[in-house]
């Protein structure tokens, strides 16, 4: 089969023939329907993350199982050839004597990422533990290969960051207003019983489309602090999409005494928090990491009844180098999944 590969030094995906894996004791084989492009893929190849083992790229993908390994029909009922699933790239072990994964926080599990250290989804097909498949619930008709896809990390992702965060009542800022941000206006407001969810964006088509969303206020980040005065709003969680210097000072500046912030985004390796407004409203700043698989059960559920509905385009899988190029210029416009 023809896989897309990261390789050490190489700054775009390889085109490589490798052999369909087999599963062995616990694991599936998966045929992969969508898989879908990230930023961190695009850091991937960049060298942000200087691997030095060769591996097929794509850590988010949904598809069916072609075949199980031994030991796999007892254990998962669930699990059958034609079953639809979900692919959690966190590949998460699921031990009992791993300390992650026993205290319920699979998703800093210590096992490598699949398409981020470990062979992933910009190929065909795909062999992974049974741990680490979720069973879509619908079929492809209902909730489609790319939008289960991409509900893997870029719907998961700010799930996790939010529901861990966010509690009925509260008002609700969300800096960056693009792909994740839009997954995350649509969870504040449908999924956590938050009182008043506010977008910030410095571009006004993304605040146009937050509003058509349902966010309840917009502003560009030097629009806020009036915005913030005028509506008299005390913001409790600030849910920091983009990630950087600026984007972490306008959070601290505009949430309220005793409020937290979270770091979602990744946009910049370091960020500088600013120490004396922060410990003077005596914030509490939260990192935050993908999303365990108990979650993503819920994120499947919640984009089947409809209260989360990503938005992506599809394209051909050969066009993977392609769109990390159109995403490192920024010209894409939305969550690209690829089709094998």
């Amino acid at each position: 089969m023809i896989a897309y590969r990261y390789h050490p030094g190489v700054h775009e995906p390889v085109v490589e023939t490798v052999p369909v894996p087999t599963p062995g004791a616990g694991e599936v084989l998966v045929k992969i329907l969508a898989a879908g492009v990230c930023g961190s893929d695009h850091s991937l190849f960049e060298g942000k993350w200087p691997y030095k083992q060769v591996f097929t790229a794509g850590h988010e993908g949904a598809g069916v199982i072609n075949s199980l390994g031994p030991l796999v029909d007892d254990a998962y009922p669930e699990l059958r050839p034609g079953t639809y699933v979900a692919v959690l790239g966190t590949n998460a072990c699921m031990q009992a004597t791993c300390t992650s994964c026993s205290s319920g926080r699979d998703n800093i599990c210590r096992e490598p990422w699949i398409g981020i250290g470990a062979d992933g989804m910009w190929a065909p097909y795909l062999v992974v533990p049974a741990t680490s498949v979720v069973v879509v619930p619908g079929d492809p008709a209902s909730i489609s290969p790319a939008v289960a896809a991409v509900s893997t990390d870029a719907v998961l992702t700010p799930y996790h960051a939010i529901r861990s965060s966010v509690r009925p009542g509260q008002t609700v800022l969300i800096l960056g207003c693009g792909g994740l941000g839009h997954n995350a206006i649509q969870i504040a407001k449908n999924c956590t019983g938050a009182s008043c969810v506010v977008a910030c964006d410095v571009r006004e088509s993304s605040l146009e489309a937050a509003l058509e969303l349902g966010v309840d206020l917009t502003a560009t980040p030097d629009q806020l602090p009036v915005l913030i005065q005028e509506h008299n709003l005390s913001i409790d969680v600030v849910v920091d999409i983009v990630g950087t210097n600026v984007s972490l000072q306008t959070a601290v500046s505009a949430v309220a005494k005793g409020g937290t912030i979270v770091l979602v985004g990744l946009g910049a390796n370091t960020v500088a928090l600013p120490s004396v407004p922060s410990a003077q409203k005596e914030l509490t700043v939260k990192s935050t990491l993908w999303g365990r698989k108990s979650e993503l059960k819920e994120v499947l559920q919640a984009v089947k009844e409809g209260l989360i509905r990503p938005h992506v385009e599809t394209r051909p899988l050969h066009e993977c180098g392609a769109v990390l190029e159109e995403m490192a210029a920024g010209k894409l416009q939305t969550r690209v999944a690829l089709i094998p």
